[in-house]
C-alpha cells in the first residue's frame, strides 16, 4: 500500500483518526502523512488559551505527541495551501485516507461528502470510538456488481494484519436475490484467489443487516462503494437525522 494521509481538522476526531493511522501505518509498513486544513501553528501552540475548546490539555501539542515516530510526517499548512485534495494525494503518493468523523448521520455524512468528492483514494472514516483491535473485516456488496480492486484491497489488507475478510452479498433493490449455490459458483469464478470468504444475506434491510454483522457475528470494519444501496442504508441520515452514529470503522472506495 501507498501512504495513508490523514485529515486533521484541530478537532479531537481528527486525533482519534490520527492515532488510528499511526497502528495502522505501523501493521501496513506505510508512512503516514498528516495534513492540517487550518494553519498549522494554531494546533500546537500550548500558550494559545482560545484553543482549550478544541482539545483537552493533553491532545493539544499533537507533534510533541509523536516526537521521535519516523512513521509519521508533518506537513505545514503552507505546504498544502492551495492545493486541491487530489493534487495532495498525488503529489505525496496517497493510497488511503483516513478522516475522523462524530455526531450524527446527517453530520458525518457532510463531514465526508467532500473527501469522498474530490479524491480518487478510499477514505476510511473513524469514529471518536473507534479500537484499532480489527478482526473481522467486511465487503458489504452485492456479489454480482463486487469490485475486483476492492476485493484486492482488502485482501492484502487483511492478509497484511493478519485478520479474517468476508465478502457480505447483500442484494441490490429490484434484484433477486442469489440461492447459496449460484453465488458459490459465481464468488469462486471471481475471487477464488483473495482470501475471503463468502457470505450469503437475505435481508434486504440495510441497517437490520449491519446490527446483526456488528452485534452477532462481530464484524468490526467495513468496507463499501461510495453511492452503493449498501452505503446509502448505512448512511441513511434523512431517516436517522436526530441519531447519534458512534459506528464502527467505514472504508469507502469512491467508485
Amino acid at each position: 500500500m501507498k501512504a495513508i494521509l490523514v485529515v486533521h481538522n484541530l478537532k479531537k476526531e481528527s486525533n482519534y483518526a490520527l492515532n488510528y493511522a499511526n497502528n495502522l501505518g505501523e501493521k501496513l509498513k506505510v508512512k503516514v502523512i498528516v495534513a492540517y486544513t487550518v494553519p498549522e501553528a494554531r494546533s500546537i501552540q500550548l500558550s494559545d488559551a482560545s484553543m482549550f475548546d478544541l482539545f483537552d490539555n493533553d491532545d493539544l501539542n499533537i507533534k510533541e505527541q509523536y516526537k521521535g515516530n519516523d512513521n509519521i510526517v508533518f506537513l505545514s499548512y503552507l505546504d498544502i495551501v492551495g492545493m486541491s485534495l487530489h493534487a495532495i494525494t498525488a503529489k505525496y503518493d496517497i493510497g488511503l485516507i483516513i478522516k475522523g468523523v462524530s455526531g450524527t448521520a446527517k453530520e458525518i455524512n457532510e463531514q465526508l461528502t467532500p473527501v469522498l468528492n474530490h479524491s480518487g483514494c478510499p477514505l476510511l472514516a473513524v469514529p471518536e470510538n473507534a479500537s484499532f483491535n480489527i478482526t473481522n473485516m467486511g465487503y458489504l456488496a452485492d456479489l454480482r456488481y463486487a469490485k475486483k480492486d476492492i476485493v484486492s484491497f482488502l485482501s492484502k489488507m487483511s492478509e497484511a494484519i493478519d485478520v479474517k475478510a468476508s465478502l457480505f452479498n447483500i442484494t441490490e433493490s429490484g434484484l433477486p436475490h442469489m440461492d447459496n449455490s449460484y453465488a458459490e459458483t459465481v464468488f469462486r469464478q471471481l475471487f477464488s484467489n483473495s482470501g475471503l470468504n463468502l457470505v450469503n444475506i437475505r435481508e434486504r434491510d440495510i441497517m437490520k443487516t449491519v446490527d446483526v454483522l456488528a452485534n452477532i457475528m462481530q464484524v468490526d470494519f467495513f468496507v463499501l462503494s461510495n453511492r452503493s444501496s449498501q452505503l446509502n442504508g448505512l448512511w441513511d441520515w434523512e431517516n436517522m437525522e436526530a441519531e447519534e452514529h458512534a459506528h464502527l470503522p467505514a472504508l469507502i472506495f469512491p467508485c
